[in-house]
């Protein structure tokens, strides 16, 4: 999505720029838009082709234990502490519970099951 809103800013771009009067307002508005495009995609590139496997699963146990902590309310079936364990291993067995407990499934069932 985001590499075609960044191909569609460009068209636009140069569309706003050949159009007499020039359009300058909407230049720079799609110019915006390119550059936030640019980065959303330089950010998603860096994380999922540059970033390490390591880095990737400690920044996921951070995630879910803020999440678990600041929203107790959303996941009543891990009752989480009060406090915030210190321990990796803690942590890390925090996020195997919310997984099981939370993840989708991997395969959903179809809505309308075949029948022959």
């Amino acid at each position: 999505m985001t590499a075609a809103l960044a191909l569609y800013s460009l068209c636009f771009m140069r569309f706003a720029w050949k159009v007499q009067p020039r359009n300058l307002l909407l230049m720079s508005c799609h110019m915006t838009n390119e550059a936030a495009q640019l980065v959303q995609g330089t950010r998603f590139l860096n994380y999922h082709y540059l970033t390490p496997a390591d880095q990737k699963h400690k920044h996921h146990v951070e995630f879910v234990e803020q999440e678990l902590h600041s929203h107790p309310e959303k996941y009543p079936k891990l009752h989480p502490d009060s406090q915030i364990p210190d321990s990796t291993k803690a942590q890390e067995k925090e996020v195997e519970a919310f997984d099981r407990v939370y993840s989708l499934p991997k395969s959903p069932e179809p809505h309308i099951k075949p029948s022959l």
